[in-house]
């Protein structure tokens, strides 16, 4: 990172935390000069734990603050022509898993939900950023950290199942639950996945789901679902370990007798 972008960067972090020029590089340092990083870390070392950063008392840069303004076409928040366009001005598309991180980082309830002023401006503040380009580089380390980091893909995945939710509903339409797990475990086979699961156990998983009569996935399900495919990875797997008493939710119970019963196993 060039000198006059640290300089920048600890300015935001002293104006966040009123620490000295000194502390503040120390933990930006250790944290790859990450903004929100190093704040966390500020807070978890010095004071015992986070605690909200006064946003009403920041003065964001004017460049963010038209970038903003940019995406919400006069008005207060950006709708959906202005999300769209923000997506794709980041190289990304609406259906990509790292569209998913970009909604946590923004703290963004609904892919149909227009984004706040608060949520845009705070978010892009706290990563240091105020340009596009600044923010397609912390896209591209969150998109890295999703396949490589299991804590955060655990995190981004549990995240999902609330984003796609329709509203007023507490289950996921079945269609999308299947689309969604397609994101997450067809994986490019290129790409080095911190949960590795042979496609031909995924694959009858999908005929599974659609031969079967429920319409429905509850948030416990979608949860313990990852934990199936990290646990047992391979039809193999599923033959050796499965215990049916261990505490898996009842599709996937059903879905092993229907492993029995299609794979003899």
């Amino acid at each position: 990172m060039r000198q006059h972008e640290e300089e920048r960067q600890i300015e935001r972090f002293i104006s966040l935390t009123e620490c000295s020029s000194k502390l503040a590089r120390k933990y930006l340092q250790r944290n790859n000069w990450h903004v929100d990083y190093a704040l966390n870390d500020y807070y978890d070392s010095e004071l015992g734990g986070f605690v909200d950063v006064p946003h009403q008392q920041v003065k964001y840069p004017e460049e963010l603050v038209e970038l903003f303004k940019k995406y919400a076409k006069g008005e207060t928040a950006i709708g959906l022509e202005g999300v769209i366009e923000f997506i794709n001005d980041l190289g990304l598309q609406l259906e990509d898993l790292v569209t998913i991180c970009l909604a946590k980082l923004l703290s963004w309830k609904k892919l149909t939900d227009p984004i706040t002023e608060e949520q845009f401006l705070s978010s892009w503040y706290m990563q240091g950023c105020s340009h596009i380009t600044e923010m397609k580089v912390v896209m591209k380390d969150l998109e890295k950290k999703l396949y490589s980091d299991r804590s955060y893909l655990g995190e981004v995945y549990d995240y999902t199942f609330d984003l796609i939710l329709d509203e007023g509903k507490s289950t996921l339409d079945m269609d999308t639950a299947i689309e969604y797990w397609k994101l997450y475990f067809c994986q490019d086979l290129e790409r080095s996945a911190v949960i590795k699961i042979d496609p031909r156990l995924f694959s009858d998983w999908i005929i599974f789901l659609e031969s079967d009569s429920r319409d429905e996935i509850s948030k416990d399900c979608w949860h313990m679902v990852l934990i199936f495919f990290e646990r047992l990875p391979s039809l193999e797997d599923v033959a050796a370990k499965y215990n049916e008493n261990d505490a898996w939710p009842f599709i996937i119970d059903e879905f092993y007798e229907y492993l029995q019963d299609t794979k003899g196993i």
